[in-house]
């Protein structure tokens, strides 16, 4: 799935976020029901030590493994819509994707933990399967709306820092707009930057700091700074000042 001129970056983003997180969800799920299925006849004891030599880790990183390819092609949907604006290099866009992987990875690395803690746990106490993985969902960032905001955070840190790179190649007069969502969730600081309309890098800066330009409005910010073009999607000026207006 690419970004085209209908559909903006952040939803394409949002919806490989929610398949992403649907899988990983299942993931959950399948490993612990399985993992109940292999205590079989064996008792608290000995499945203890069976499960302490099973490499739960492997196994979730094989079930995911549609997830994580999902996940690593997206960003090479993401480029669709900012390509044109500067050149840079295979490696350097691949090592960011490498990054934003091997963070995932890493979440599903403590995934793997805490399933095996909470099977062992549940095993000893005759907890129910059900009654695991709501355990399991309820730490770390396992559940679904945690899942979500740290893939969608992700994501957008790549679009932000490819831009990033891209504007540092750019000459000192080129404009740029602040684009993304317009709606409840918008931050005040994110209606500000969206309502300054076209600014050159340095007014950016003089206004609201270098770190916008990465970090946008903050955590699971959903906006960035592009290069101001004609009818560029996501940049409406006018109602971030009329919800400016209406917060006052």
């Amino acid at each position: 799935m690419g970004v085209d001129g209908l559909v903006s970056d952040q939803l394409f983003i949002e919806q490989n976020a929610e398949t992403i997180a649907d899988i990983i969800l299942e993931v959950q799920e399948r490993t612990i029901a399985e993992l109940y299925a292999l205590k079989g006849n064996k008792s608290a004891e000995e499945f203890i030590r069976f499960i302490e030599r099973l490499n739960v880790e492997e196994v979730i990183f094989a079930k995911a493994e549609n997830a994580i390819t999902i996940f690593e092609n997206s960003h090479a949907g993401m480029l669709q819509s900012i390509q044109g604006f500067s050149d840079l290099s295979e490696e350097t866009l691949q090592a960011l994707v490498n990054y934003n992987t091997n963070s995932l990875l890493s979440q599903l690395d403590n995934m793997a933990q805490v399933v095996k803690r909470e099977v062992i746990n549940g095993i000893i106490a005759g907890s129910p399967t059900q009654f695991v993985l709501e355990k399991v969902r309820g730490q770390g960032a396992l559940s679904r709306g945690q899942l979500l905001t740290l893939i969608n955070t992700s994501m957008n840190e790549y679009s932000r820092n490819v831009t990033k790179l891209m504007i540092d190649k750019m000459p000192d007069e080129t404009k740029y707009v602040y684009i993304g969502a317009l709606d409840e969730k918008t931050r005040p600081i994110c209606l500000q930057m969206m309502s300054a309309d076209k600014l050159t890098r340095a007014e950016i800066e003089a206004r609201f700091g270098s770190k916008v330009f990465t970090e946008g409005g903050g955590y699971n910010c959903r906006h960035k700074w592009e290069i101001s073009v004609q009818d560029k999607f996501g940049h409406d000026p006018q109602g971030a000042k009329k919800r400016l207006e209406d917060l006052d």
